[in-house]
């Protein structure tokens, strides 16, 4: 079995409602490719991919939203994931979406698993800016541990100079950076160590596998001379810090280069998931399906560790 980990879609209501109502105007081109059911099905067929996990597209489009308005296009995006995944229920798994955190979209976060059955909450690296362990966003962690709900971190733009789209590198380069500080945030503030929840970031966990090494080295130097940090308040680890790291999830949507997914895989273990970005990429996203299988084959992995990342650990996930 192959199961792709993150996958997304738009539906052509959820996006005329973008365009109607709320004068979206976030995307050039045709956008048909997000909500062309038949040709996902169609390429998952040729690839032998058995089962997707759907995520609503475009996280740009929630920023600096109103809240109200905010709200009813979240119950939008996640009632159109969960009526794909009832109109294919063998091949769809529906993730629902919580782009803020307070009482109404925690009340959300509740309908998307109570209500609509779905698998986990996507949420986004920053939110209105501010890092994910601010306190006010305790909620989000507590809850999925509580329920013991998986969350599918998916990066947030962010202007980091206002020339950095200029050659996309706010998405190539700014993405995994963003998904690095949101982990490295929620590891050094203790969110991992008060609540134990699951959370699958997106593009490989970002820079972290590589720099797994330098993470361990500037936590211990800070802890052997803290006169020269005193401005920086680390809590205490039982492990080195990258095994904290270890505890989140990772998806392979690096492009199918081998040595990033043995570094992932060496990182992560059995957190590693297979993920595509589908259908974002050349081909609209088939040559990503094609590469990663590739990568994977390619892989200094035995049959059982390759079945487990490229279906067995997400099954284990969502369980």
């Amino acid at each position: 079995m192959i199961i792709d980990a993150y996958t997304h879609a738009l539906t052509e209501r959820f996006y005329e409602t973008l365009l109607d109502d709320y004068a979206f105007n976030g995307l050039t081109g045709d956008p048909s490719f997000l909500w062309d059911v038949e040709q996902r099905l169609t390429d998952m067929d040729e690839y032998g991919i058995d089962k997707q996990v759907l995520t609503i597209a475009l996280p740009p489009l929630w920023r600096e939203m109103d809240r109200a308005d905010a709200l009813e296009l979240t119950r939008l995006a996640n009632d159109e994931i969960r009526r794909l995944a009832d109109e294919h229920p063998d091949e769809f798994i529906p993730v629902g979406t919580i782009p803020f955190v307070d009482d109404d979209f925690m009340a959300e976060f509740d309908r998307c698993v109570e209500d609509l059955d779905m698998a986990g909450i996507q949420i986004f690296s920053t939110i209105e800016g501010e890092p994910l362990d601010r306190p006010r966003f305790d909620p989000l962690f507590a809850k999925a541990d509580q329920t013991d709900t998986p969350l599918w971190m998916h990066p947030q733009l962010h202007e980091w100079y206002d020339w950095a789209s200029e050659y996309m590198e706010h998405r190539l380069f700014g993405w995994p950076f963003d998904t690095t500080l949101a982990l490295s945030r929620l590891v050094f503030a203790g969110t991992t160590q008060r609540h134990d929840f699951d959370l699958v970031s997106h593009h490989g966990g970002g820079m972290v596998p590589y720099y797994r090494g330098r993470i361990d080295g500037f936590y211990e130097t800070r802890q052997q001379y803290p006169e020269n940090y005193a401005d920086t308040e680390l809590p205490d680890f039982d492990q080195p810090p990258s095994e904290e790291f270890a505890s989140f999830h990772a998806d392979t949507a690096v492009g199918g280069s081998v040595p990033t997914y043995e570094c992932a895989h060496d990182l992560f273990g059995d957190n590693l998931v297979w993920g595509t970005d589908y259908p974002f990429g050349p081909g609209r996203g088939r040559a990503g399906i094609e590469n990663e299988l590739l990568a994977v084959d390619e892989m200094d992995l035995g049959a059982n560790a390759r079945e487990k990342l490229l279906a067995g650990n997400l099954r284990d996930l969502v369980s």
